[in-house]
């Protein structure tokens, strides 16, 4: 691309995000930017490209900066630093605990999430153990040498998503953890984009525009014999 503008290189930038990306919400922030990014280049196309050039340089960006610009537009930050410090340390958990984390107090943390916020389950667990014969923690950790159990090496780290998926996507703590959409997330993504099929389906296809059609003509009948059933009761006295 050399001899591009700087706007034609950020919009193919963005553009290609959009569509390859694997991150719902990297997808989206990627075309919102490049639709005001191209609406700016229409109402002032030397704005858009002074613009599209500070973005493509490689400069650091400082929180005087930021804080600065949300002071200008009356944004409060006054919680913004509990929060920077609340994902940095979600992040230092999942990224730099030590291969051999202490057991008891990883075991205390787990539970004590799943009683708060699974109080059903924690119940069930509890009984489960209860019911476990006098030797399950010899069945249960005293593997042998030579089965594969006994040679699985132990976790770098402890596996994520543990925390409750109970928060939006912006402060849960299993996305933190995880460096990525935690399994209930990404779930909702997957819906989200089953149902986006579905409606584009029902908008473009149509042979399924033909089915829908006919199956509201089918209930809406269905609907009316209902009602004239209900009227052509005689009352009771």
């Amino acid at each position: 691309m050399t001899g591009t503008t700087h706007l034609t290189r950020l919009r193919t930038r963005m553009l290609a995000t959009a569509y390859s990306n694997a991150d719902f919400w990297a997808r989206r922030w990627a075309f919102l930017t490049d639709q005001a990014v191209g609406a700016l280049a229409r109402r002032d196309p030397a704005a858009a490209e002074t613009l599209a050039a500070s973005l493509l340089a490689p400069e650091f960006l400082h929180d005087t900066q930021i804080l600065g610009a949300a002071v200008e537009a009356g944004i409060d930050t006054s919680h913004w630093e509990e929060r920077r410090e609340k994902a940095r340390a979600y992040a230092r958990e999942a990224h730099e605990l030590p291969p051999r984390f202490d057991p008891d107090t990883e075991a205390r943390r787990i539970w004590a999430s799943l009683f708060e916020h699974y109080k059903p389950i924690a119940a069930a667990l509890a009984g489960y153990l209860r019911e476990l014969p006098p030797t399950w923690q010899e069945d249960l950790f005293t593997p042998s040498p030579d089965s594969p159990v006994g040679r699985r090496p132990d976790p770098e780290r402890p596996g994520p998503e543990t925390a409750p998926y109970d928060v939006s996507w912006e402060d849960c703590p299993a996305c933190l953890e995880a460096q990525d959409q935690c399994r209930y997330h990404a779930g909702v993504l997957a819906g989200m984009e089953y149902q986006r099929d579905l409606i584009t389906t029902a908008l473009t296809d149509h042979t399924a525009i033909d089915q829908l059609q006919q199956r509201h003509a089918e209930r809406e009948a269905s609907a009316a014999q209902t009602a004239a059933a209900d009227t052509s009761i005689p009352a009771t006295a």
